[in-house]
């Protein structure tokens, strides 16, 4: 009997390894290090001449070295311009569809992949921590580029990152933040939650702690704070610039209740446009018209506003 007993004892220390030693590990290697690639069929090969519009090739480096690889399109007689920035495991193509919409309204645009991803350079994802600092590059290309308002428009990573660069940036003019997270924190209990539907083997691992150790590993194998990922707080420090706040109505990753908190935070300048449906970062796709009424009209509050304190460079 006594050898059931130590079966029994090596099974639960080996369990208890892998459910609270090697499984927040690997989630968190897996969300940071390891570099998927979506295979984005819908925008599959497309470029800006897809849509019969000039643009550049360019390449500038975030503030800590990182090269990063983009699109500018230029527009005649240009009121300013609009970074986009695309969601994780995605590239700048995710983009792409929205430049005749850009171009027609008359504001260049400004597409490009994030650091780990695309053909840019970096060897991690930090859900926002570091990629806040290639947004920052990529506003003062805009800036440098055109004359104008600078507005950014993310989608998931992609906007996280974007909210989080205009709240240290009072030179950004606008923001179009579409299916972002609270904070890297709350997101990541969520997607547990939901994983552990998706893995039998998930099943047995709890949310609590191990969400909590998960985001520990996160911190630790991507080198930066996750606690300083907080899209709400950033939120809080857009007061008096024109803002969206776009969501599916069905979307189970991002809930449409994160929307508007982000819009509650960010003051009364801040609009929640929902667009009915199910998919995660699809809102311009599954309400097209609608989603650009709602754009246009941030368009024009930014170029008709007084110009913004450029952020100091360095910063």
């Amino acid at each position: 009997m006594k050898w059931l007993k130590r079966v029994a004892l090596f099974v639960v220390a080996a369990l208890a390894i892998f459910i609270f030693g090697w499984a927040p590990w690997w989630l968190a290697g897996l969300a940071t290090t390891r570099r998927f690639v979506y295979n984005d069929k819908e925008n599959a090969g497309l470029t800006p001449a897809s849509f019969k519009l000039p643009y550049e090739e360019v390449t500038f480096q975030s503030s800590d070295g990182v090269p990063l690889k983009g699109w500018w399109v230029p527009a005649p007689n240009a009121h300013g311009t609009v970074v986009l920035v695309h969601g994780l495991n995605r590239s700048r193509i995710e983009m792409v569809r929205k430049l005749p919409f850009l171009n027609h309204l008359g504001w260049n645009a400004l597409l490009f992949d994030l650091r780990h991803h695309g053909d840019s350079g970096g060897n991690v994802s930090t859900f926002g921590f570091y990629e806040k600092q290639d947004v920052h590059a990529a506003t003062a290309l805009a800036h440098a580029r055109s004359q104008g308002p600078v507005v950014l428009w993310g989608v998931s990573l992609g906007a996280a990152a974007v909210t989080l660069a205009a709240a240290e940036d009072p030179g950004v003019a606008a923001l179009v933040c579409d299916s972002s997270y609270r904070s890297l924190r709350d997101t990541v209990a969520h997607h547990l939650s939901l994983f552990r539907g998706f893995r039998w083997w998930l099943r047995i691992v709890p949310n609590w702690p191990v969400a909590d150790e998960v985001v520990f590993w996160m911190g630790r194998r991507g080198h930066f704070d996750p606690d300083a990922v907080d899209i709400r707080a950033a939120a809080a420090h857009l007061a008096g610039r024109p803002c969206l706040f776009v969501c599916n109505s069905g979307d189970r990753r991002m809930p449409s209740e994160i929307a508007f908190e982000l819009k509650a935070a960010a003051g009364p300048q801040a609009h929640v446009l929902v667009v009915p449906g199910t998919s995660h970062g699809g809102a311009y796709r599954d309400g097209t018209a609608a989603y650009e009424s709602a754009v246009s009209e941030v368009l024009g509050a930014a170029s008709s506003a007084s110009p913004p304190v450029r952020m100091a460079v360095g910063r």
